[in-house]
């Protein structure tokens, strides 16, 4: 596969080239046009890993690149040659593949109808012979930034964040203060600290509290008798999900800015 889209870029720079000398574009700007177009093929090729096929047609055929630098010229009718009867019979042209017939023909050495677009040879240099392994790995490259694009897996990119939820999130699942305080203390270490170490565990207090004072006005839940035992055990019985919903709560944050990070 890699060796197949380095011969379809050669043969479309090659063509380019031979469209430009053509149409009498000077060597400066048939280089320039030519290293140019290698190096955008080049450059989406690595950058955005998109196909040659993709890009050259993105890009145009040989006749639109060349005709948007060097436009075909209009050329004015040329008026009828009449030639003697004499000089009808003429000699055949010589092939350029025939090389003692080209050499006859052209003293100069030229080959007859054939001709290069680029001077420079190592702009159209054709892409070395590669074994079958190293064809498989330039293809696997190729193929990666498409593989990532639809398997891509959730990534975190704070472990700070990552540990301190996991340790509220194993608090919370234990009913242990110790972890929950130390997950809330690296949360508060962050940058998150003002949402994840502070607003949350407090929104989860103001709730115990409000669940609290409910029951004590007979407001909603068994109402809580007078005296201060009757509220202590109330107390107790309410904190330990208070402090689980305000771990668990933080913990979700956490997870949710660790993966945006």
């Amino acid at each position: 596969m890699g060796i197949e889209n380095d011969r379809l870029v050669f043969d479309y720079l090659s063509r380019i080239g031979d469209l430009a000398q053509q149409r009498q574009l000077p060597a400066a700007e048939r280089r320039e046009l030519v290293s140019g177009l290698r190096d955008e093929i080049e450059r989406r090729r690595a950058v955005r890993g998109e196909g040659v096929r993709g890009i050259l047609g993105d890009l145009g055929t040989p006749d639109e690149v060349v005709g948007r630098v060097a436009p075909v010229p209009s050329a004015p009718a040329a008026p009828p040659v009449e030639v003697p009867d004499a000089e009808v019979p003429s000699p055949r042209a010589a092939d350029w593949w025939d090389g003692e017939a080209a050499d006859a023909a052209d003293p100069t050495g030229r080959v007859a109808g054939f001709m290069g677009g680029v001077e420079i040879p190592e702009l159209l240099k054709p892409p070395p012979e590669e074994d079958e392994e190293s064809g498989d790995e330039q293809e696997e490259a190729e193929e990666a930034p498409e593989a990532k694009r639809k398997f891509r897996l959730p990534r975190f990119g704070s472990p700070l964040l990552l540990t301190s939820a996991l340790l509220l999130l194993a608090g919370a699942a234990l009913g242990s203060v110790p972890p929950v305080a130390a997950g809330w203390l690296l949360a508060y270490l962050s940058r998150e600290r003002r949402i994840a170490a502070l607003t949350l565990p407090g929104l989860a207090a103001a709730g115990g509290a409000i669940w609290l004072w409910g029951r004590v006005e007979g407001r909603w839940g068994a109402p809580i008798p007078p005296g201060e035992a009757a509220m202590g055990a109330a107390f107790s019985a309410t904190w330990p999900w208070t402090l689980r919903t305000a771990a668990i709560v933080s913990a979700l944050y956490l997870l949710w800015r660790a993966r945006r990070a």
